[in-house]
């Protein structure tokens, strides 16, 4: 019998099947690094796409959420620089504020440190993790110039930083006042909105009774009924808020008289369990306008009854205690009806010698001593507990009190500079993606109060004020905050605050109440500022204004995007960012997020030690990031399945190669039907694909690859061609159009994956026969 052994066409390759990704990801890394391969890709193209990158807190490991976030930049810009444009990843990080400060509280014993010390603690801190997640960033195989990021430590940076603010001072945008901001006592600082979390908390709820001065209705013992879930805001009452528009009545409550809203009335029946029985015709809150009661803690007080647009008929009475010390709405209801705005709580949330009976006295422990003392005196009329939802601080995860205190803001609605109509007007001009983006922000543009500015705290940029000693009036000049950005930004950072003397830093024609004697201003800027104006150091480092990208978490829509836009607006008129791309949350599974208490963390470490980093990538493409994301074993199962398939038939197309003679291909003209159909298949996978990458939805590209390796090339095409590849004449016709085929989509497919599966297109690149003579895709 004759041996056909010799005439088969079998495949080779040295292209392993498994891809045994823990070890030889970090190989070509490194063969990444040798090249200078990002800095290749820049320098090689001319029309600039710029990507500010939102510092993450260089304060521990990476999460899935920096996975997601790092990859998904990743994508855009090696698209954007194979496709001709430089694009250079310049990473960053968020160094400065109650991040760093709070991790190195938890390791050092502060009373033993000077502030010098524990800036410097701080910043080793910082710069210790900015190392660390630089490699673990790295090792997700994302291309940046990882050897010359931007720190918000930087003393460049931080000199941007003042001159940014000297600019806002000269226009007149900052300025000095109390306001009612979130406080957390457990780190003695003011937060900003976005560092600010909704847990739950059990509060004291109560409805309590404030009796009317010169009552002018016909009924005795005639009440305003409030109720509060903070009775120790009580001592700082200075009025009641009601709505003009709801209808109101005076009910009969036991022995007394009380005056609610008729729309809460069943509302207060159900949760007390107590009667009332109306007693008056129904009138609009308008006529209780100018009323006044005496306060129930301080009788030589008394409250007016003002209105208010927050009044609901949620729950309550519909009428709000109003204490302007200790509440955003209630503090912008005191400026506009001149009401004293009182705060007599510390910083570490206790009450000062101004509550008398209870100085010393932490806040929420008070709460159960004036409930005792409300119904001692007869003005209680109901109390329980209720489980609700309450702000926290971010870091020390206890809950905030609202606080009124001398703090720096800008302003949102300067006669010239309206930085709140400008904004909105810019908002307009930028491409959100989704859509919808556009109305998130401009609706927290619209309601968001002037920016306060200022933190309390050591670790930061600092706010180059000065203080008359003998007065107290604070100095804030455009020059001196100038002379010392030089001095920043020549020396040592923000160390040239603290070190140098007031006559360095003071211009020499400034004095008060006859002399110049000053002292320094303690307070640094919130790290939204600081991280805000990357728009402008990316100015400084010579990139094109405004930027083409920003791409980070929905979350930043009242974080960075937010302060970017504001600083933006102050500083140049105009948004930093042409489009705005937002992604969601990791989660668990729909509905359920990670947490560590259900043992439901999914540690990238482990996925990149036992799958791969290439894993990490596909998961990060392959959902609609714009919404939440899912992240379990078995979604991680199914993508390394995918995988699996992708690369075996990568490896089958160049195993078919393996002596194909690259410079004789066989013309379009000449191929065969089925070749001809398979092209055709494929040229309309690169230019849905080319779209989809133009317009950042990589998870229909992810959604594409697979049905087409799957079902066009696995199960028809390729399982069609084996028996012509295999026993045809080796240099015939049939064999060399088929081969003409796997070459031309072998090449395609690996460029076309590149920047979602970074390590597979690499191996593959360096088996093409035809491989073009530079050292990578």
């Amino acid at each position: 019998m004759q041996d056909y052994k010799h005439t088969l066409n079998l495949p080779k390759t040295n292209f392993p099947m498994k891809g045994n990704l823990p070890k030889r990801e970090p190989e070509i890394i490194k063969k990444w690094n040798d090249m200078n391969l990002h800095s290749e890709q820049i320098s090689q193209n001319k029309k600039p796409f710029v990507l500010i990158d939102g510092p993450p807190y260089a304060n521990g490991d990476l999460h899935m959420g920096h996975v997601l976030n790092k990859v998904l930049k990743d994508i855009v810009i090696k698209y954007k620089n194979m496709v001709g444009f430089s694009a250079e990843f310049l990473p960053s990080w968020d160094c400065h504020g109650l991040p760093i400060e709070h991790v190195v509280t938890k390791k050092t014993k502060l009373k033993e440190k000077t502030d010098t010390q524990i800036r410097k603690l701080c910043k080793a801190e910082a710069t210790k993790w900015v190392k660390i997640q630089a490699e673990q960033f790295a090792r997700f195989g994302v291309l940046a110039t990882w050897n010359n990021p931007y720190l918000t430590l930087d003393r460049e940076y931080e000199a941007t930083q003042i001159r940014i603010l000297a600019d806002l001072v000269e226009k007149g945008l900052l300025y000095r006042g109390k306001k009612a901001v979130y406080w957390c006592y457990a780190l003695q600082t003011s937060l900003a909105e976005a560092e600010i979390e909704y847990l739950d908390k059990e509060s004291p709820s109560i409805y309590v009774k404030f009796p009317i001065i010169q009552n002018p209705f016909e009924f005795k013992n005639l009440s305003l009924m409030i109720w509060t879930t903070t009775p120790w805001t009580i001592p700082a009452n200075r009025a009641h808020a009601v709505s003009l528009e709801f209808d109101y009545s005076i009910y009969k409550l036991n022995d007394d008289h009380v005056i609610i809203a008729d729309g809460l009335k069943d509302h207060f029946e159900k949760t007390t369990g107590l009667t009332l029985e109306k007693k008056s015709d129904s009138f609009k809150g308008s006529k209780l306008l100018g009323l006044k009661t005496k306060h129930i803690m301080y009788p030589e007080k008394e409250s007016p009854v003002v209105a208010g647009d927050h009044v609901t008929l949620d729950a309550g009475t519909g009428i709000v205690h109003t204490a302007p010390g200790h509440g955003q709405e209630d503090f912008e209801l005191g400026k506009k009806y001149n009401l004293e705005v009182f705060s007599p709580v510390n910083e570490f949330g206790k009450y000062t010698n101004q509550v008398s009976d209870y100085e010393g006295l932490h806040v929420f422990e008070a709460n159960s001593l004036l409930i005792d003392r409300f119904k001692a005196s007869g003005h209680l009329v109901f109390h329980n507990q209720i489980k609700h939802s309450y702000p926290h601080c971010w870091r020390s995860k206890t809950p905030v009190i609202f606080r009124a205190t001398p703090q720096w803001s800008i302003k949102m609605d300067h006669k010239k500079w309206n930085i709140r109509q400008s904004a909105l007007k810019e908002i307009q001009k930028v491409c959100w993606i989704p859509k919808w983006g556009s109305n998130r922000i401009s609706s927290m543009i619209e309601a968001r109060p002037d920016w306060c500015v200022s933190r309390q705290r050591i670790w930061g940029v600092p706010i180059p004020v000065f203080y008359c000693t003998r007065c107290g009036k604070e100095h804030i000049e455009k020059s001196t905050m100038l002379n010392l950005a030089n001095l920043m930004e020549k020396g040592d950072g923000i160390e040239e605050y603290w070190s140098n003397d007031i006559d360095t830093l003071l211009d020499k024609n400034v004095s008060c109440c006859n002399t110049r004697e000053f002292v320094k201003g303690k307070d640094i800027l919130d790290v939204w500022f600081d991280s805000g104006i990357a728009w402008a150091y990316a100015l400084h480092k010579n990139r094109s204004f405004p930027a083409d990208l920003y791409l980070e978490g929905s979350d930043q829509h009242r974080g960075w995007f937010h302060t970017s836009l504001l600083t933006s607006i102050a500083n140049q008129k105009k948004a930093p960012f042409k489009s705005v791309l937002t992604h969601g949350f990791v989660m668990f599974s729909k509905g359920i997020k990670m947490s560590k208490s259900k043992g439901n963390i999914m540690d990238p470490k482990n996925i990149i030690n036992k799958d791969g980093a290439e894993i990490l990538r596909l998961w990060a493409s392959h959902e609609d990031y714009t919404q939440d994301i899912n992240c379990n074993p078995e979604s991680f199962d199914r993508l390394k399945e995918t995988y699996r398939r992708i690369r075996n038939t990568m490896r089958f197309m160049l195993g078919n190669l393996y002596e194909f003679d690259h410079t004789k291909l066989v013309q379009y003209n000449n191929l065969h039907s089925l070749e001809k159909w398979i092209l055709h298949r494929l040229n309309q996978v690169i230019i849905t694909s080319r779209d989809c990458y133009e317009n950042y939805e990589f998870f229909k590209i992810y959604h594409l690859l697979n049905n087409f390796f799957s079902v066009d090339l696995s199960s028809l095409y390729l399982d069609i061609i084996k028996d012509r590849l295999y026993t045809s004449k080796k240099n015939g016709n049939l064999r060399r159009s088929t081969q003409t085929v796997l070459l031309h989509t072998t090449n395609n497919l690996t460029r076309l994956m590149a920047p979602i599966l970074s390590f597979l297109s690499e191996e593959v690149y360096e088996f093409l026969p035809n491989k073009l003579k530079k050292a990578s895709f």
